[in-house]
């Protein structure tokens, strides 16, 4: 059984410095939150087996990644989150990573991040063979069952279902930290 730490407070400039840096790297958007409302389901790794054609091609997909309910109580070890919006999911990718290594500079030992859809650091995964660049790869908050829409609109972010291949949809990354 996991004994709880108090969490530590710090003060709320560190997360919104953490929010700009975000913009700084090309987030449209970005947003402290209460990792509270982060939502995990189990229904969306469903959407991702049988609605994404690179279902279990690549170490940041299903079903190499961890289960919704895994991800739902990693979620409980943290109070804060920065949750930011992108122009694609390598947009995402791009800025998730030093996001989080800038984070754990500063102090946030436990930052983490989520990224948005599959991962396209490599041109191709060797799934015979460990990830090539593990250091930067991370999932997508869906691969891990994040419900995506429920967490941005419990932020006040509007996101709605695309009506065609036409419209540009909306990618999200989340850097947990606390």
């Amino acid at each position: 059984m996991k004994k709880k730490i108090k969490k530590a407070s710090r003060p709320k400039k560190a997360y919104r410095e953490l929010s700009a840096r975000a913009l700084s790297l090309g987030a449209v958007s970005a947003r402290v939150i209460d990792a509270a409302t982060v939502v995990t389901a189990e229904w969306v790794l469903y959407k991702c087996r049988f609605g994404c054609p690179g279902w279990g091609g690549r170490h940041s997909c299903p079903p190499r990644t961890p289960a919704p309910s895994a991800t739902a109580r990693m979620i409980e070890d943290y109070s804060v989150g920065v949750l930011f919006g992108g122009g694609d999911n390598e947009d995402i990718h791009k800025i998730v990573f030093p996001l989080e290594r800038e984070a754990f500079l500063r102090g946030f030992y436990k930052a983490f991040g989520f990224a948005s859809g599959p991962c396209r650091l490599c041109a191709r995964c060797d799934l015979d063979a460990s990830c090539r660049r593990p250091w930067e790869m991370r999932p997508a908050m869906e691969a891990c069952g994040i419900d995506v829409f429920a967490t941005a609109r419990a932020n006040g972010y509007k996101i709605e279902t695309l009506k065609s291949e036409k419209e540009c949809g909306s990618y999200f990354g989340l850097l947990l930290v606390e």
